[in-house]
């Protein structure tokens, strides 16, 4: 279960320095390791397909206003260049020293994102693949290819080749994954993001910083909210060098609090990055 104490500031991750366990004798552990660098790249991953469900629902004034970010509260540069191929539409954004200004977490984005769309999430048809190009967040390098297609009212498959994580000291980490994502809220004002709510069920697979592999699978669903900086509710199993671990993010408490259990001992941790 999450603590109450709420820590609430960054919009789709700052990947700083600690996940601290209340028993620092296993903080080396590889599990413990291992669900450190998945959070956080779930977190800089997510943030990025944020940024381009933002461009695709922003208008056409905001787009092409290069003061926008500066009047708002932010910084830099986001330019946004669309182009048609047949039915699909083709969004190339591209950052400069960017901060978002409709975000409290000031990372800083640098790169091009581009997001491919056909169709619409509330169409019969919809897909959108999302791929990036020399892209980093905070001077962290994000790479891999992002194809969301619709399956039924509400529900999307969501499925991750080729994820990589570089940080600035040249360690990464790598990550596929295969979600179903079911928007569970907010899909009545689909011009309105910060009224989402999603959860996520499926697995993923990657190495962690030090080179381990791991598997996941998410046992309760994770959820998450768009006013807030973490995940607020749902476990997932991960394996790890043959050991087997249940993080739990609580029932609903925004805060970067959660719990691991390894070999039936819990631990309280704080989760370092924020989405």
């Amino acid at each position: 279960m999450k603590r109450t104490n709420v820590i609430f500031a960054a919009s789709l991750l700052v990947f700083a320095t600690s996940f601290s366990a209340c028993q620092k004798s296993e903080t080396s552990d590889p599990v413990i390791d291992t669900v450190q660098d998945d959070d956080q790249s779930t977190a800089l991953l997510d943030n990025v397909q944020a940024e381009a469900d933002e461009v695709a629902t922003m208008s056409t004034a905001a787009k092409s206003s290069a003061e926008f970010a500066l009047m708002a509260g932010g910084s830099g540069t986001r330019t946004i260049v669309k182009s048609f191929s047949g039915d699909t539409i083709i969004r190339t954004i591209t950052y400069a020293d960017y901060i978002n200004p409709n975000a409290a977490n000031g990372h800083i984005k640098n790169g091009t994102i581009i997001v491919k769309v056909l169709g619409g999430p509330a169409q019969a048809t919809f897909v959108k693949i999302t791929t990036l190009q020399n892209f980093n967040i905070d001077g962290i390098k994000i790479e891999g290819k992002r194809v969301v297609t619709k399956t039924a009212d509400h529900q999307f498959n969501d499925v991750l080749t080729g994820g990589k994580v570089t940080f600035t000291d040249n360690t990464f980490i790598t990550r596929n994954a295969d979600h179903t994502r079911t928007w569970t809220a907010g899909y009545d004002t689909p011009l309105d993001i910060t009224d989402d709510t999603y959860t996520f069920e499926g697995t993923a697979s990657g190495t962690n910083r030090k080179g381990k592999s791991y598997t996941r699978t998410i046992t309760n669903p994770l959820v998450i909210e768009a006013t807030c900086r973490w995940i607020v509710e749902g476990t997932f199993e991960i394996v790890a060098d043959t050991k087997t671990a249940i993080l739990d993010y609580g029932t609903g408490t925004c805060d970067n609090n959660a719990t691991l259990t390894i070999n039936g001992k819990t631990y309280d941790i704080t989760l370092r990055t924020k989405r």
